[in-house]
């Protein structure tokens, strides 16, 4: 394939992931609003949501799309803004649809969020609704099958458990995510478990020293999504038929370890305006993009990663950007095809 031809196909991978319907903005605001009832309980979340019009609609993210945002966001000479405005919408949950509740509520009837050692305490075997703020440990003990955003971590330090069991979206094209961290600190999501189905399976807006492992992502827009995170871990959890595996936006620190990323459509990881995260151990295979990096990625590590049988390249490197330009150092990767060549362990 001709250099040209894999620079064309990496912008529409980013392209594609930038018109995502969530966007990340200084105007940003979400807020909770309790649920009425005392027995059934729980928290709902509410967001203003600027784009409805868009979200609805039922043909998602298009290729159409893709080319016209690559030529606003990635031509040459663009800038670092106009390739992060990207908005997150947390949607009003239930408004339109009541979405069932269980037996039992897992925040604690009391005005006051629990203290910090409530927070931390081992995850308790709880029911939980869908678009439920949690705010204390739980262990899910049921399958979640949702119309709305799945749950919505409330507390710093809390760890929530799936138990072996799966959060279940209403589609990809809706702006509904399966677990929502939105300036939480110090938060564990942990499998087994499945997250499938959203248009992103957990979205980390703004949240530091987060970790997600162990889980299984599949039929999702992205995965996960990373946007103003720092030090968030991805490790030890499964990517497979999403649009995109893993995305991080303006994000530093991460931690992306011992995934294995499969048949993930576009992409398996793609980092826009991200530094000095780490990429190490993982497997990569059966995506247009294996692992992709733009111009505004500097001082990121990628070691000892198999990248192999992918569509189009392998590893690209800001489209061919040389090495000594973004500070991306590349070792012992096992691949095939990268932009710049030389990134592959033997080529």
């Amino acid at each position: 394939m001709a250099i040209q031809n894999k620079k064309i196909l990496s912008i529409a991978i980013l392209a594609s992931l930038l018109v995502f319907s969530f966007t990340v903005s200084s105007s940003t605001a979400i807020s909770f609003a309790q649920r009425d009832g005392s027995s059934g309980g729980g928290n709902q979340a509410a967001a203003q949501n600027s784009q409805e019009g868009n979200n609805d609609s039922e043909s998602g993210v298009s290729q159409s799309s893709s080319s016209s945002q690559s030529s606003e966001c990635l031509s040459e000479g663009s800038t670092e803004g106009s390739c992060n405005n990207v908005s997150v919408q947390a949607n009003q949950n239930g408004n339109d649809e009541e979405q069932p509740r269980r037996d039992a509520a897992v925040t604690p009837e009391s005005e006051s969020p629990p203290a910090a050692d409530q927070a931390t305490a081992v995850p308790a075997s709880a029911s939980v609704s869908c678009g439920e703020v949690i705010k204390q440990s739980v262990k899910l003990t049921s399958n979640l099958d949702c119309k709305t955003d799945g749950i919505i971590i409330g507390a710093d330090g809390i760890t929530v458990d799936l138990n072996g069991h799966t959060i279940t979206g209403p589609g990809v094209s809706t702006s509904k995510v399966g677990a929502m961290l939105s300036d939480k600190d110090n938060v564990n999501i942990i499998g087994p478990g499945i997250i499938e189905n959203f248009q992103a399976g957990v979205l980390n807006t703004g949240g530091q020293d987060d970790k997600i492992s162990a889980v299984t992502f599949t039929q999702n827009q992205i995965g996960s999504f990373n946007t103003g995170a720092a030090r968030t871990t991805i490790e030890d959890n499964l990517f497979f038929s999403n649009n995109i595996g893993v995305a991080s936006h303006s994000s530093t620190d991460t931690h992306l370890i011992t995934n294995l990323f499969k048949s993930n459509d576009l992409a398996g990881a793609t980092f826009v305006n991200s530094a000095t995260n780490e990429v190490s151990f993982n497997t990569i295979q059966g995506s247009v993009s294996g692992l992709f990096f733009d111009g505004q990625s500097s001082d990121n590590t990628v070691n000892a990663n198999n990248i192999l049988n992918n569509k189009g390249v392998d590893i690209n490197n800001a489209n061919g950007l040389p090495l000594n330009v973004n500070n991306n150092q590349f070792n012992d990767n096992n691949c095939k095809i990268s932009v710049p060549v030389g990134l592959c362990l033997g080529k």
